[in-house]
């Protein structure tokens, strides 16, 4: 993250469900809340274009925030169960 941030670019870490200074919350914890609660983040920052990068489980996130974006117009994710942000 610090390469591009030296680089010039916009670089945002957010906290997964349930970790860190996220909602704890009791229940969610797969890959379809996670993608939902990115693309609540994503729509709250009013992100265009971004590059979502991420490692072990975040590349998870990514992909499935990549596959509901394609299951419902506008890319937003079906999902309603979504943590505070």
């Amino acid at each position: 993250m610090l390469f591009f941030l030296n680089k010039g670019f916009r670089v945002i870490a957010h906290d997964r469900r349930g970790h860190g200074r996220s909602t704890q919350t009791s229940g969610g914890h797969d890959m379809d809340h996670y993608a939902a609660d990115l693309a609540t983040l994503t729509a709250h920052l009013d992100l265009k274009n971004a590059v979502h990068v991420g490692h072990s489980t975040g590349g998870w996130r990514g992909r499935a925030l990549y596959r509901a974006s394609r299951r419902e117009p506008g890319g937003k994710s079906s999902n309603s169960r979504r943590a505070k942000v």
